[in-house]
C-alpha cells in the first residue's frame, strides 16, 4: 500500500475541477439521510464536489411525502415530470430499489445526465461513516493535544522535542516565555538558540558535548549528565539533563526529547547537609588530635627549642632543628585552626553598626596593602539599618576576604566593599578584578580543606561561611575566570525589639 503524503493526495478522477453535481433523486431509500447528510455538510466538501439536491421523484407512501416536505425540497410524482422542470439536472439517484424503474432511467436519460442506482448507495453510505469515525479521532486526538500541551506546559522543567539533526520541533512554553521570543520563531532551529538559563542568559552557544542528546543519537536509549552553568552574574547553576529517543511506528528513532532540569536549590541543600556531615566527622577527629596529638606535640615542640638555644649545635645542626621548631609550630596553628572551626561560636551577639565595622577592616588592611597597588574602597547606601552578631568574628570575615582578593590580584588592583539592603538582609559584596574562579572551583570553594594555594589550609571561606550561617545569615561567590570574583554576606538586620530577648531566643 503506498504510504500517506500529501502528493498522493487527488490521484482519482475528480481533481477539484469537475463542475458541481446538480441532484435529483427517484424514489426514497434507507440510505437517503445518508446522501442528504453529505451533500450538505461541509465535512465532504473538502473531498468530494460540489452537490445540490433541487428535486425527489416517485414517492408513493404518504409518510415519505410528509418527510420530504419538511426538508423543503420540491416533489413531483414522476421522474419525467422532474426532469422537465430541473433541466439544470446532471446527476440523477435512482433510491426506488427498482430494476425496472433503474432499465427505465437508463432508458430515458440524455448522456449528459449521470445514473446512479440504489446498489451504488452503499459506497456512499460507506465513505459516510468513515468521515463520522475520522471525525470523532480527530476531535479526540485534538482534545487529547490540547490536554498534553497544556500538562507539559505546566511542567516547570524546560522540554525539547528535536529532530535528528539538533533542530526544534517543538518546545513548552516554559522555554519561548524566558528567551522571550515566539515560539513560531524558535520552530526549526537549534536548540541553543531556545534554551536559556534561569536569568535569560544563553544556556549554551552550540552543541554542547556534555549534552546527552549525542548519547541517546548514538544509542538510542535514555541518556542523562550533569552539568554546571555560570549566569551573566557570575553565579554557579547545576542542571541535569536528560535525552528521550522517540520512536515511530516502524520502531526507528525519528526524534529526542531532551529536559533541562534546575537542581541548584537541591544540590545546595545536597552540599549544605554534605558539609554539615563532614564538620561531625572534622569534629570527632578534632577531639582525638587534641588529646592524642597536641600534648606530645607541645613536648617536641619544647625540645626543640631547647636544642636550638643549646650552644654545643653546629650550624648544620641548628638549621635542622629550627626546621623542626617551625614545622611544629605550623602543626599547631592548623590544629587550632581545625578546633576552632568545628567548635560552636558561644561569642555573645549585640547590635552592630555594619558600616563602622566594614570601614574599620577597611582602613586596617589599606595601611598594609594601600602602598601595594590595591586600593581598598567602601560604598554604602543610606540608612542602612544594624545587623546583630559578633564585631570581631564580622571583622575577621571581612579582613579575610580582602586577604583572598589581595591574592587573586598580585599585580595589585581595585577591591570594592559594597553595602546594601535587598529583601529584607544587609548585604555586604566583597568584589576584586583578579583572576577568578572556574566552575570547578566554585563548586568546591567552601568544602573545608580544599585550597587553590599551596599553603591554604582551605578553611578560610569555609570558616566565613559556618560563621554567617551562625548568625542566621548566608554567602554566595559569583566569579567567572579572567573577570573577578564577589562574595556576597547576607546578613539579618537587627529588628526594633529588645536585644536580651533576642539573645536568649538564640540561646534557645
Amino acid at each position: 500500500m503506498t504510504e500517506f503524503s500529501q502528493d498522493n493526495m487527488r490521484l482519482c478522477y475528480w481533481n477539484g475541477s469537475m463542475n458541481p453535481f446538480i441532484i435529483g433523486i427517484v424514489g426514497v431509500g434507507p440510505g437517503l439521510k445518508v446522501l442528504l447528510d453529505i451533500i450538505n455538510n461541509e465535512v465532504f466538501r473538502e473531498f468530494l464536489p460540489d452537490m445540490t439536491l433541487v428535486a425527489i421523484s416517485d414517492i408513493h407512501q404518504k409518510k415519505d411525502i410528509l418527510a420530504v416536505r419538511e426538508l423543503g425540497i420540491p416533489l413531483y410524482n414522476t421522474y419525467v415530470e422532474m426532469l422537465e422542470e430541473h433541466s439544470e439536472i446532471n446527476l440523477v439517484i435512482e433510491m426506488a430499489g427498482s430494476i425496472d424503474m433503474f432499465s427505465s432511467l437508463r432508458k430515458y436519460l440524455p448522456e449528459s445526465v449521470s445514473l446512479m442506482d440504489h446498489r451504488e448507495i452503499v459506497f456512499f453510505c460507506g465513505l459516510h461513516d468513515m468521515a463520522l469515525v475520522k471525525g470523532n479521532y480527530k476531535n479526540n486526538l485534538a482534545h487529547q493535544q490540547v490536554l498534553i500541551q497544556s500538562i507539559i506546559d505546566e511542567i516547570r522543567e524546560d522540554i525539547f522535542l528535536m529532530d535528528k539533526n539538533g533542530c526544534v520541533v517543538d518546545i513548552n512554553s516554559v522555554v519561548w516565555r524566558r528567551a522571550e521570543i515566539p515560539k513560531s520563531e524558535l520552530i526549526g532551529k537549534t536548540c541553543w538558540n531556545a534554551a536559556r538559563l534561569r536569568d535569560g542568559s544563553t544556556f549554551c552557544d552550540q552543541f554542547d558535548p556534555e549534552c546527552p542528546f549525542h548519547k541517546t543519537l548514538k544509542s538510542g536509549k535514555k541518556e542523562e549528565s550533569l552539568v554546571t552553568k555560570v549566569n551573566s552574574d557570575g553565579l554557579l547553576q547545576y542542571y541535569r539533563l536528560y535525552a528521550y529517543p522517540i520512536f515511530d511506528m516502524r520502531g526507528k528513532m525519528s526524534h529526542i526529547m531532551v529536559m533541562h532540569r534546575d537542581i541548584t536549590e537541591r544540590t545546595h541543600r545536597e552540599k549544605h547537609q554534605n558539609q554539615r556531615d563532614k564538620l561531625a566527622v572534622i569534629g570527632e577527629m578534632s577531639t582525638y588530635l587534641a588529646h592524642e596529638i597536641r600534648n606530645p606535640l607541645f613536648a617536641i615542640g619544647g625540645f626543640a627549642n631547647s636544642l636550638f638555644k643549646s650552644s654545643c649545635l653546629n650550624e648544620k645542626d641548628r638549621e635542622k632543628v629550627q626546621i623542626i621548631v617551625e614545622e611544629t609550630k605550623r602543626l599547631d596553628r592548623l590544629l587550632t585552626n581545625m578546633l576552632n572551626f568545628v567548635r560552636s561560636s558561644h561569642s555573645s551577639r549585640k547590635e552592630l553598626d555594619i558600616v563602622s565595622v566594614v570601614q574599620g577592616a577597611a582602613e586596617l588592611m589599606s595601611i598594609g596593602y594601600g602602598q601595594q597597588g590595591y586600593r581598598i574602597e567602601v560604598c554604602s547606601v543610606s540608612p542602612l539599618p544594624n545587623v546583630l552578631g559578633d564585631e570581631d568574628a564580622l571583622k575577621q570575615c571581612i579582613v579575610n576576604l580582602i586577604k583572598n582578593a589581595v591574592e587573586a590580584m598580585p599585580e595589585g588592583g581595585d577591591i570594592t566593599l559594597s553595602l546594601d539592603l535587598h529583601d529584607g538582609d544587609v548585604v555586604l559584596q566583597v568584589t576584586d578584578t583578579g583572576v577568578g574562579m572556574n566552575e570547578h572551583e566554585q563548586d568546591r570553594v567552601f568544602n573545608p580543606f580544599y585550597s587553590t594555594k599551596e599553603d591554604g589550609s582551605g578553611l578560610g571561606l569555609a570558616m566565613i561561611k559556618k560563621i554567617v550561617e551562625e548568625l542566621g545569615g548566608r554567602v554566595e561567590l559569583a566569579s567567572k575566570p579572567g573577570q573577578g570574583t564577589t562574595v556576597s554576606l547576607f546578613l539579618p538586620p537587627a529588628l526594633d525589639v529588645e536585644v536580651a530577648e533576642v539573645n536568649d531566643a538564640v540561646a534557645n
